[in-house]
């Protein structure tokens, strides 16, 4: 290795080490390093969140520039709360979040046992954002059976996704979780999952399911992982929708013991 090259590398270590002190030890750092985290996320990317921050969250003095974006070392010091106020709003993460407090990044809408409430915020949400393409889907750990012949482990996430235009084509989503720590070897869980399906199905909303890896859910549920980086590990379909209308030929008493379930929980207000 060249004189260039080792010295490069040393200077490289410095510096990550540097980071990982002030990760540690100041407040600031560690919220401008999360901001930077949330909107690479979502598939924004340093140089890009400039173009997007609007003019009134820009602090007047001193003036903020896209090189303030690179690392967090840089950004500290021009972070103002009106930015992480914006940011928060923008991106849907937990405003709390930013400030370093001890939440889970994603916003979490839970109508545990009381599944006929998801009818009244979807149709918010479809009311404040006409525009966008919507969707419902159901992650549940990959190996986890469920059906007639036996029920996984780990918990079942409800993930509500709305996708709008973002910068030079590509797409840009915001997503919202419906569930809280469910656990899929627990039936009033399914029987929830089952009535929000029908719920989303009945406004018209795509519903799908996704098996994601264990781990990755347990991660999100513990609020290590946000949303769309969960999102990137999503693997294999599965039918969520067959719960509430089996194909033909492919019911079962399991099923219908689901959606009679399913039934008691929506009308039980």
């Amino acid at each position: 290795m060249s004189v260039v090259g080792e010295v490069t590398g040393v200077w490289g270590l410095l510096t990550k080490t540097w980071d990982w002190y002030q990760e540690r030890a100041d407040p600031v750092f560690r919220s401008a390093s999360r901001l930077m985290r949330a909107f690479e996320a979502h598939g924004i990317k340093r140089q890009q969140i400039m173009r997007v921050l609007p003019q009134q969250a820009l602090p007047a003095k001193p003036e903020l520039t896209m090189a303030d974006f690179s690392r967090p070392g840089k950004l500290k010091a021009k972070l103002t709360p009106q930015i992480l106020d914006w940011a928060a709003e923008y991106l849907n993460v937990q405003r709390a979040w930013f400030d370093d407090v001890d939440v889970r990044p994603h916003v979490v809408v839970d109508y545990y046992k009381h599944p006929a409430k998801y009818g009244p915020w979807l149709q918010n949400r479809l009311k404040h954002a006409p525009e966008v393409h919507r969707h419902l889907c159901v992650w549940m750990g990959k190996g986890q059976p469920l059906g007639p012949d036996g029920v996984g482990l780990g918990p079942l996430c409800l993930v509500y996704e709305e996708t709008s235009n973002g910068l030079d084509g590509t797409e840009f989503s915001r997503y919202w979780l419906l569930s809280n720590e469910w656990p899929l070897d627990h039936a009033p869980s399914i029987e929830n999952m089952v009535a929000a399906v029908s719920v989303a199905q009945s406004l018209g909303i795509l519903v799908t399911g996704r098996e994601v890896p264990l781990d990755a859910l347990l991660h999100l549920e513990s609020g290590d992982l946000l949303l769309p980086e969960a999102a990137t590990q999503t693997g294999a379909l599965w039918h969520p929708e067959d719960l509430v209308s089996p194909l033909l030929g492919k019911d079962s008493a399991w099923r219908q013991a689901l959606w009679q379930g399913a039934q008691e929980w929506l009308q039980s207000g």
